[in-house]
């Protein structure tokens, strides 16, 4: 989340209309963490309580050995005009493909 605002006026100046972060989490979570972070409405912040999106996706991540349980694999997506362009996947650990910095170099 910190690099997309550290970026928000270099990806908004590639024409992208808005900047979401989802989680598997609910309203109130993502609301709290986006207030800590201090987004304002620069970040659409989403819950996705039941994970109903992201399995639709196709990006669940079982974290219940972890006390977690279903979560979502960390990504970031380009979506243009409601059809999704460039998905970006991270593998379990890195912290790479999803970074705001590799988003903008395919803007």
């Amino acid at each position: 989340m910190p690099g997309f605002l550290a970026n928000y006026d270099a990806i908004k100046a590639k024409g992208v209309d808005t900047i979401a972060c989802i989680a598997v989490n609910d309203m109130f979570v993502m609301g709290a963490w986006g207030k800590d972070l201090k987004v304002g409405d620069k970040i659409m912040m989403m819950g996705d309580g039941n994970a109903e999106f992201t399995q639709a996706m196709g990006l669940p991540l079982d974290a219940s050995r972890n006390g977690l349980g279903t979560r979502s694999q960390r990504y970031a997506m380009i979506v243009q005009d409601g059809t999704i362009k460039d998905l970006f996947v991270e593998k379990p650990g890195a912290f790479e493909a999803s970074t705001a910095e590799n988003v903008l170099k395919h803007l």
